[in-house]
């Protein structure tokens, strides 16, 4: 009988177990084995404000995907790590123009992904499937979140801030997409999409603080933008804003 393509994926290799997909993240999974990522982030993980050592901490990733952040922060000690996703690719917030029309390979298999990713490691972090919209205290309290690219993909930031700031009990590191608009430097503006790229929102530097502002966090801090073009499938490029915010006024050490 012949073997399904799902079966087919569990057999072999696990270099020929990775090339059976096709990775968000770029992984070094031990023994020489990388995962060929969209987005290779290993390049600017200095850029991204989170502390060298998360030792005692319990930390959450929001929008996961392959798991890059989630294990990094493992990997910096933290005791525990959740990575928040969503399953199903029809249940994300795609523009209605968009549903139907965009192949969204990247999403479909992303769970399996994941768990290879997850058992190449011998990683802990577990894995919960529910929209950031339904983030809530069922799942307890973080001292740190992380959350990468993925405001630019809802038609409700402030809600999927909001959420976060309802779990989180120090600080929440969010990086997103952001734009520079002549004339308006400083002014907290956005453009809209909506129609291309599955993207919503390109907030200004100041909008993204305001933003985490209005959704409860007491101070934030912002780090330097930086470039993180796309390697493979698609035309994502541009700068990256950074953005560490604190649920109370108390300025940290500088370690924090």
């Amino acid at each position: 009988m012949a073997l399904s393509e799902h079966q087919t994926r569990g057999a072999g290799s696990l270099a020929e177990k990775v090339g059976a997909y096709t990775w968000y993240h770029t992984l070094d999974l031990g023994d020489g084995v990388m995962t060929a990522g969209m987005f290779d982030h290993r390049p600017v993980v200095g850029k991204y404000l989170l502390p060298n050592d998360l030792s005692g901490m319990r930390c959450l990733d929001v929008g996961s995907m392959d798991g890059f952040w989630a294990f990094e922060m493992e990997r910096r000690g933290a005791r525990q790590v959740v990575a928040l996703d969503v399953e199903d690719p029809e249940a994300l917030d795609w523009p209605a123009s968009l549903r139907h029309q965009v192949v969204k390979t990247v999403d479909i298999e992303k769970g399996q992904r994941f768990e290879l990713a997850r058992s190449a490691l011998g990683s802990k972090v577990s894995r919960e499937l529910r929209s950031v919209y339904d983030l809530d205290l069922d799942l307890g309290t973080f001292d740190l979140v992380f959350s990468g690219d993925m405001l630019v993909h809802l038609k409700d930031p402030i809600t999927a801030l909001e959420r976060i700031r309802r779990v989180c009990t120090g600080s929440a590191i969010i990086c997103n997409p952001i734009v520079r608009l002549r004339f308006a430097r400083g002014q907290a503006l956005a453009v809209f999409d909506g129609l291309e790229e599955f993207q919503w929102w390109l907030p200004t530097e100041e909008t993204m603080k305001r933003m985490l502002l209005a959704a409860g966090f007491a101070r934030v801090v912002a780090g330097k933008p930086f470039e993180l073009p796309a390697r493979t499938g698609g035309a994502w490029k541009g700068l990256r804003g950074i953005m560490r915010a604190y649920v109370d006024d108390t300025v940290p050490p500088t370690s924090a």
